[in-house]
């Protein structure tokens, strides 16, 4: 009966180290995943930021565009009146 008591005991210490042990490793894995989680969230911020700056550039890229295919429009304007004028004055 002793014995058996003694083993209990010992198993009752064995347990109660590995719960310890146990619990601070899921103390340090939810510690990690708070961690994970903020990174995650600074990087969806970052991408949501990014995709926005993205847009923008990609409209000023479409108005510049716009704004150049006008300008050679009229500098192609400006250049046959400035031809037609030439031929007017030398007939």
């Amino acid at each position: 009966m002793d014995e058996q008591i003694r083993l209990m005991d010992q198993n009752l210490k064995c347990l109660s180290a590995a719960e310890e042990k146990y619990s601070q490793k899921e103390d340090k894995y939810e510690e990690e995943i708070k961690i994970l989680t903020d990174k995650l969230k600074e990087a969806e911020t970052g991408a949501e930021f990014a995709e926005r700056s993205v847009a923008k550039l990609e409209k000023t890229i479409d108005d510049l565009e716009d704004k150049l295919k006008c300008t050679k429009e009229e500098h192609l304007y400006t250049q046959r009146m400035l031809d037609q004028t030439l031929l007017d004055l030398n007939e």
